[in-house]
Protein backbone atom coordinates (compact mmCIF):
# COMPACT_ATOMS: atom_id res chain seq x y z
CA UNK A 1 0.00 0.00 0.00
CA UNK A 2 2.85 2.36 0.80
CA UNK A 3 4.54 1.76 -2.58
CA UNK A 4 1.28 2.42 -4.48
CA UNK A 5 0.67 5.68 -2.66
CA UNK A 6 4.26 6.74 -3.40
CA UNK A 7 3.85 5.96 -7.10
CA UNK A 8 0.62 7.97 -7.23
CA UNK A 9 2.37 10.93 -5.61
CA UNK A 10 5.30 10.84 -8.03
CA UNK A 11 3.26 10.31 -11.22
CA UNK A 12 1.66 13.79 -11.46
CA UNK A 13 5.01 15.42 -10.69
CA UNK A 14 6.68 13.73 -13.66
CA UNK A 15 3.81 14.54 -15.99
CA UNK A 16 3.87 18.24 -15.11
CA UNK A 17 7.67 18.55 -15.39
CA UNK A 18 8.96 19.66 -18.78
CA UNK A 19 11.59 17.18 -20.06
CA UNK A 20 14.15 18.35 -22.60
CA UNK A 21 16.15 15.89 -24.64
CA UNK A 22 19.93 16.29 -24.56
CA UNK A 23 21.58 17.04 -27.93
CA UNK A 24 24.90 18.53 -29.01
CA UNK A 25 23.53 19.76 -32.34
CA UNK A 26 22.17 23.26 -32.81
CA UNK A 27 18.43 23.82 -32.81
CA UNK A 28 18.51 25.01 -36.42
CA UNK A 29 19.99 21.68 -37.53
CA UNK A 30 17.62 19.54 -35.51
CA UNK A 31 15.87 17.06 -37.75
CA UNK A 32 18.17 17.80 -40.71
CA UNK A 33 20.65 15.02 -40.23
CA UNK A 34 19.50 13.21 -43.32
CA UNK A 35 21.57 11.26 -45.77
CA UNK A 36 22.11 14.21 -48.10
CA UNK A 37 24.02 16.08 -45.35
CA UNK A 38 26.34 13.21 -44.57
CA UNK A 39 29.85 13.19 -45.95
CA UNK A 40 30.97 10.20 -47.94
CA UNK A 41 32.71 7.57 -45.92
CA UNK A 42 35.66 7.43 -48.31
CA UNK A 43 36.09 11.03 -49.35
CA UNK A 44 39.45 10.66 -51.07
CA UNK A 45 38.82 7.24 -52.58
CA UNK A 46 39.26 7.11 -56.36
CA UNK A 47 36.05 5.11 -56.75
CA UNK A 48 34.03 7.96 -55.21
CA UNK A 49 35.54 10.69 -57.39
CA UNK A 50 33.64 12.09 -60.33
CA UNK A 51 34.84 11.17 -63.76
CA UNK A 52 37.07 13.81 -65.31
CA UNK A 53 35.37 15.32 -68.35
CA UNK A 54 38.45 17.23 -69.60
CA UNK A 55 36.62 20.51 -68.99
CA UNK A 56 39.00 21.89 -66.34
CA UNK A 57 42.68 22.37 -65.66
CA UNK A 58 44.73 19.82 -63.82
CA UNK A 59 46.18 20.44 -60.36
CA UNK A 60 49.52 21.46 -61.84
CA UNK A 61 47.74 23.87 -64.16
CA UNK A 62 45.88 25.52 -61.26
CA UNK A 63 49.16 25.91 -59.34
CA UNK A 64 50.74 27.53 -62.40
CA UNK A 65 47.85 29.98 -62.71
CA UNK A 66 48.10 30.77 -58.99
CA UNK A 67 51.78 31.65 -59.39
CA UNK A 68 50.93 33.88 -62.37
CA UNK A 69 48.28 35.67 -60.31
CA UNK A 70 50.77 36.27 -57.48
CA UNK A 71 53.34 37.72 -59.88
CA UNK A 72 50.74 39.98 -61.47
CA UNK A 73 49.65 41.17 -58.03
CA UNK A 74 53.17 42.35 -57.20
CA UNK A 75 53.57 43.87 -60.66
CA UNK A 76 50.41 45.92 -60.11
CA UNK A 77 51.75 47.09 -56.75
CA UNK A 78 55.03 48.06 -58.38
CA UNK A 79 53.25 49.97 -61.12
CA UNK A 80 50.54 51.78 -59.15
CA UNK A 81 51.41 51.75 -55.42
CA UNK A 82 55.18 52.21 -55.24
CA UNK A 83 55.12 55.61 -57.02
CA UNK A 84 52.87 56.89 -54.23
CA UNK A 85 55.71 56.41 -51.75
CA UNK A 86 57.68 59.22 -53.38
CA UNK A 87 55.57 61.75 -51.51
CA UNK A 88 56.95 60.36 -48.22
CA UNK A 89 60.60 60.47 -49.32
CA UNK A 90 62.92 62.69 -47.29
CA UNK A 91 66.40 63.89 -48.23
CA UNK A 92 69.27 62.30 -46.37
CA UNK A 93 70.67 64.47 -43.61
CA UNK A 94 74.04 63.40 -42.18
CA UNK A 95 74.28 63.33 -38.38
CA UNK A 96 75.41 66.53 -36.76
CA UNK A 97 78.33 66.89 -34.39
CA UNK A 98 75.96 66.65 -31.41
CA UNK A 99 74.62 63.27 -32.49
CA UNK A 100 77.48 61.08 -31.29
CA UNK A 101 75.60 57.88 -30.45
CA UNK A 102 75.57 55.03 -32.97
CA UNK A 103 73.02 52.21 -32.79
CA UNK A 104 73.43 49.01 -34.75
CA UNK A 105 70.82 46.29 -35.28
CA UNK A 106 70.06 43.53 -37.78
CA UNK A 107 66.92 42.91 -39.80
CA UNK A 108 66.17 39.67 -41.63
CA UNK A 109 63.66 39.67 -44.47
CA UNK A 110 61.04 36.96 -44.27
CA UNK A 111 60.86 34.98 -41.04
CA UNK A 112 61.89 36.54 -37.76
CA UNK A 113 65.24 35.88 -36.12
CA UNK A 114 66.28 36.18 -32.45
CA UNK A 115 69.18 38.46 -33.40
CA UNK A 116 66.75 41.15 -34.58
CA UNK A 117 66.09 42.26 -31.01
CA UNK A 118 69.77 42.86 -30.28
CA UNK A 119 70.97 46.48 -30.23
CA UNK A 120 74.61 47.62 -30.09
CA UNK A 121 75.49 51.15 -28.96
CA UNK A 122 78.90 52.66 -29.69
CA UNK A 123 80.25 56.09 -28.84
CA UNK A 124 83.70 57.65 -28.82
CA UNK A 125 84.82 58.51 -25.29
CA UNK A 126 86.66 61.60 -26.51
CA UNK A 127 83.35 63.06 -27.71
CA UNK A 128 81.69 62.74 -24.28
CA UNK A 129 83.57 65.84 -23.08
CA UNK A 130 84.76 64.39 -19.77
CA UNK A 131 87.55 65.72 -17.61
CA UNK A 132 90.59 63.61 -16.79
CA UNK A 133 89.18 62.50 -13.44
CA UNK A 134 85.78 61.78 -14.91
CA UNK A 135 87.31 59.87 -17.81
CA UNK A 136 89.44 57.82 -15.40
CA UNK A 137 86.40 56.80 -13.39
CA UNK A 138 84.33 56.26 -16.53
CA UNK A 139 86.86 53.86 -18.02
CA UNK A 140 87.12 51.97 -14.74
CA UNK A 141 83.37 51.46 -14.70
CA UNK A 142 83.24 50.55 -18.39
CA UNK A 143 85.81 47.78 -18.04
CA UNK A 144 86.31 45.58 -21.14
CA UNK A 145 83.52 47.40 -22.99
CA UNK A 146 86.03 50.13 -23.82
CA UNK A 147 88.11 49.48 -26.95
CA UNK A 148 91.50 51.15 -26.86
CA UNK A 149 92.18 50.89 -30.59
CA UNK A 150 89.06 52.79 -31.66
CA UNK A 151 88.53 54.82 -28.44
CA UNK A 152 84.93 53.59 -28.40
CA UNK A 153 82.62 52.37 -25.70
CA UNK A 154 80.45 49.49 -26.93
CA UNK A 155 77.29 48.41 -25.12
CA UNK A 156 74.96 45.69 -26.39
CA UNK A 157 71.73 44.19 -25.13
CA UNK A 158 69.36 41.40 -26.17
CA UNK A 159 67.82 41.06 -22.73
CA UNK A 160 64.32 42.15 -23.73
CA UNK A 161 62.08 40.67 -26.45
CA UNK A 162 61.74 43.89 -28.45
CA UNK A 163 64.36 46.05 -30.14
CA UNK A 164 63.07 49.33 -28.75
CA UNK A 165 63.32 47.99 -25.21
CA UNK A 166 66.95 46.98 -25.70
CA UNK A 167 67.74 50.33 -27.30
CA UNK A 168 66.29 52.17 -24.33
CA UNK A 169 68.17 49.87 -21.95
CA UNK A 170 71.63 50.56 -23.43
CA UNK A 171 70.88 54.28 -23.59
CA UNK A 172 69.85 54.33 -19.93
CA UNK A 173 72.94 52.32 -19.06
CA UNK A 174 75.17 54.92 -20.73
CA UNK A 175 73.41 57.70 -18.84
CA UNK A 176 74.00 55.86 -15.56
CA UNK A 177 77.69 55.48 -16.38
CA UNK A 178 77.99 59.19 -17.12
CA UNK A 179 76.15 60.07 -13.91
CA UNK A 180 78.45 57.89 -11.83
CA UNK A 181 81.56 59.22 -13.60
CA UNK A 182 80.57 62.81 -12.83
CA UNK A 183 79.85 62.03 -9.18
CA UNK A 184 82.55 63.72 -7.08
CA UNK A 185 81.96 61.74 -3.87
CA UNK A 186 84.46 59.09 -4.93
CA UNK A 187 86.60 59.70 -8.01
CA UNK A 188 88.53 56.38 -7.81
CA UNK A 189 91.82 58.23 -8.20
CA UNK A 190 93.60 55.66 -6.06
CA UNK A 191 92.54 52.80 -8.38
CA UNK A 192 95.00 52.29 -11.24
CA UNK A 193 93.69 52.05 -14.76
CA UNK A 194 95.30 49.16 -16.60
CA UNK A 195 94.37 49.51 -20.25
CA UNK A 196 95.74 47.15 -22.91
CA UNK A 197 98.23 48.53 -25.35
CA UNK A 198 96.77 49.53 -28.69
CA UNK A 199 97.62 47.29 -31.57
CA UNK A 200 100.39 48.54 -33.79
CA UNK A 201 99.76 48.59 -37.48
CA UNK A 202 102.44 46.79 -39.44
CA UNK A 203 103.95 48.80 -42.24
CA UNK A 204 105.26 47.12 -45.35
CA UNK A 205 108.98 47.87 -45.81
CA UNK A 206 109.64 50.09 -48.79
CA UNK A 207 112.71 48.09 -49.78
CA UNK A 208 110.49 45.05 -50.21
CA UNK A 209 108.28 46.77 -52.74
CA UNK A 210 108.53 45.52 -56.29
CA UNK A 211 110.10 47.97 -58.74
CA UNK A 212 107.96 49.36 -61.55
CA UNK A 213 107.53 47.24 -64.63
CA UNK A 214 109.59 49.57 -66.80
CA UNK A 215 112.51 49.31 -64.39
CA UNK A 216 112.25 45.53 -64.39
CA UNK A 217 112.36 45.40 -68.16
CA UNK A 218 115.40 47.71 -68.19
CA UNK A 219 117.23 45.46 -65.75
CA UNK A 220 116.46 42.40 -67.83
CA UNK A 221 117.87 44.01 -70.96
Amino acid sequence: MASRSLARAVQPTLSNTTCRSFSTAAAALAGRQGSRFRKPEKKFDVNYMEEFQFDDQTTIGHELFENIRNVRQYLRKTEYELPKLRSFAKPFEPPSSEQILKFKSHTYLGEGHPVERKVVLSVKVSELKLSDKQKHKFLLLAGPRYHVDSDELVLSSEKFPHRKQNKKYVRDLLNRLLTEAKDTKDTFEDVPLNLPQPKKRLQFPKEWARPPQAQQEAQQE
